[in-house]
């Protein structure tokens, strides 16, 4: 049977297709040779394209309710803070920006990510705990 996405999975989804669509907008229009050189734009497009790609991901595992949805939104988040990371030092910028573009960021991320988690453990409550079986020592035959 199939899970109904809760509604704020669906607003999750549709947060993570809105950062892709704009990733997809930047690799798109972004300058080949770039202001800093053209290792600093390839640098900048390989981020765009790995962000992008990771908001389709994500965006799939919240609107289909996968159970790595909570794992993937976070690969996002991080994946995202190295972007912001990578992009100051790439462009000499002070690390000020990146802390304050982080922290604007996080005032939206980290409530997002608390209530996928949240709601993850309600949807996928952990198992038992496995117990391991004890081998033989003398390898399971007759003394």
């Amino acid at each position: 049977m199939k899970r109904r996405a809760p509604f704020g999975f669906f607003v999750a989804g549709a947060c993570a297709a809105w950062f892709g669509f704009w990733m997809v907008v930047v690799l798109c229009t972004m300058d080949p040779a770039g202001d800093d050189g053209p290792w600093s734009a390839a640098l900048s497009r390989g981020m765009a394209a790995v962000l992008a790609a990771l908001s389709a991901v994500v965006t799939e595992a919240l609107w289909r309710v996968r159970p790595w949805a909570y794992r993937a939104s976070v690969a996002l988040a991080v994946a995202y803070a190295a972007a912001v990371l990578v992009t100051v030092a790439a462009t000499g910028e002070g690390v000020e920006s990146a802390v304050l573009v982080l922290l604007a960021s996080a005032v939206v991320v980290v409530p997002i990510l608390g209530y996928v988690e949240s709601r993850s453990q309600v949807l996928w409550p952990p198992g038992p705990a496995q117990v391991r079986t004890p081998v033989p020592a003398h390898g399971g035959g007759r003394p």
